[in-house]
């Protein structure tokens, strides 16, 4: 298997890294002047590094009964963790 490589751009705002995680294999992390801003596991739509993302989808999951889907709008990006997140966990919403 080849091994993930590094992504570095300079973008509008300073310069962004997509780097590989070690410890999980296809999970990325994305940084923006060092600074995290997303993480995903591709594998793991269910995996959510980050303490606030695991908030949001507390409070998404408190929203409906267990896999009722939910119409949700996501605004922004990054590594669109929270939208894989609800598609695997709310089928059909």
């Amino acid at each position: 298997m080849n091994e993930p490589i590094p992504v570095i751009r300079d973008v509008d705002c300073g310069t962004a890294r997509l780097l590989p995680d070690v410890d999980r294999d296809r999970a990325w992390l994305l940084t923006v002047d060092e600074a995290p801003q997303s993480y995903v596991d591709l594998d793991d739509p269910t995996y959510l590094e980050f303490e606030y993302v695991r908030r949001l989808a507390h409070v998404l999951d408190c929203a409906a009964p267990e896999d009722a889907p939910l119409d949700v709008l996501h605004l922004g990006g990054g590594a669109l963790t929270l939208p894989r997140y609800v598609a695997a966990t709310r089928p059909g919403s």
